[in-house]
């Protein structure tokens, strides 16, 4: 227990850490273990468990997995959190079971599961969760729980109990391509983004803005294509069998508030950058950058710089987006043939990521990754670059491939 006798000291810590160089804070602060939802690659046992990894640097057990909480059916781990709150609760959604469970994470090293939940009054297929100032989470459904579109947003407490909700139909227009996907939340600016990409049909070319403190649906905004120059016909993304050439404003991905707190960039599954600006006016989006191929995936934002995945390179990559309508490439990080990233986690730090092999083709391989806050500069993590998980011990099921997907760092 902490109390009043300690705080001196405390005191002292703390400014003795604030005052070393850069990089020896971020040892200091530097992950213990790593929390990787994932599930068995072989379908005759399927399961969905939660792997705790030890990163303690001179552990004896360092990069190795010391335990396996088994929870469901193990039908499609999808994405968790993004980062590991400080209520300690972990939610961990499994798309095709419509099932988000939830893990309290409070006790570090040895997770425990705290029950799970479904729809929100009358909308199902949770996806994203991004944590409110008040310890609630706001989450995206994409369907009704009759199977129609639109989805919507639910105000969700720590239980998953849904304290509100509202629809993803705007007064006028087509609703059917409107599948909320991901969001962020400017609660300084009482706003919501959000994007529109089912996870079920190859649909999905909105984005829209939310009020948080009610809910209400205020713009929802068709994506415009890539401008047409050189670089983007050079690096045209296809989306169908007949090559026929849909551009890069196509499945909105992942939204990311820039450093300013005004300016939200998200990236679309076509491998497009684009910038959303005038969030509490009248909202613009505006192509500005694109990558090569298909499924570009989960970003992270480290002070200047948009980190994202680009499966076409089998890369990570480094933006400087500074000026967020010419971004700039500052690093490139190749991870091999064959892998295909896609989920990307940062540390509270800002120093280390996570960075998993899409799973399309069972890939097993964690990648733990460092980036230069100053720089933007990618490399390989010195000591533990690589984690393999093929042969993972679950209770109750056996030896199995787990192939991981969402992943959070914690101290």
């Amino acid at each position: 227990m902490f109390t009043a006798r300690m705080l001196p000291a405390a005191l002292t810590a703390m400014t003795a850490l604030t005052a070393l160089p850069a990089h020896m804070q971020a040892q200091a602060s530097a992950p213990a273990w790593l929390y990787v939802w994932a599930r068995s690659a072989d379908s005759t046992r399927p399961r969905s468990f939660l792997l705790t990894l030890d990163l303690r640097a001179g552990s004896p057990t360092a990069g190795q997995v010391v335990k396996v909480l088994p929870a469901g059916p193990g039908k499609s781990p999808h994405h968790t959190e993004h980062q590991l709150e400080a209520d300690g609760m972990l939610f961990a959604n499994d798309f095709d079971e419509g099932r988000t469970y939830r893990f309290d994470l409070s006790t570090p090293g040895d997770p425990r599961l705290a029950g799970s939940f479904t729809t929100a009054g009358p909308y199902k297929d949770p996806h994203s969760f991004v944590r409110l100032a008040n310890g609630d989470r706001l989450a995206t459904y994409q369907k009704k729980v009759d199977g129609t579109e639109p989805g919507g947003l639910a105000e969700l407490t720590v239980d998953g109990t849904p304290r509100r909700f509202a629809s993803a139909a705007p007064s006028s227009g087509d609703s059917t391509q409107l599948v909320p996907y991901s969001l962020d939340v400017l609660e300084s600016m009482d706003r919501v983004v959000s994007t529109s990409t089912s996870m079920t049909e190859l649909i999905g070319v909105n984005v829209q803005v939310w009020r948080l403190s009610d809910l209400k649906l205020l713009h929802t905004l068709s994506i415009p294509m890539a401008s047409e120059h050189a670089s983007h016909q050079a690096q045209a993304a296809q989306m169908d069998s007949t090559g026929h050439n849909k551009g890069h404003h196509l499945l909105p991905g992942e939204p990311r508030t820039l450093a300013d707190g005004r300016t939200v960039m998200f990236g679309t599954f076509s491998c497009g950058l684009y910038r959303l600006t005038g969030i509490d006016r009248e909202p613009k989006v505006e192509y500005v950058y694109s990558f090569p191929g298909l499924w570009c995936a989960v970003p992270v934002v480290v002070g200047k710089y948009w980190v994202w995945t680009i499966p076409g390179m089998q890369a990570v990559v480094s933006l400087d987006v500074s000026n967020p309508s010419a971004p700039r490439e500052v690093s490139r990080l190749v991870l091999g043939p064959g892998i295909e990233p896609h989920w990307l986690a940062k540390d509270e730090s800002g120093t280390r990521l996570v960075v998993n092999s899409g799973g399309h083709n069972g890939d097993a391989k964690l990648f733990l990754l460092r980036i230069d806050p100053a720089t933007g500069v990618l490399s390989k993590d010195p000591a533990l670059p690589v984690m393999d998980l093929a042969a993972v011990n679950v209770p109750g099921v056996g030896q199995v491939r787990a192939v991981p997907h969402g992943s959070v760092f914690a101290r």
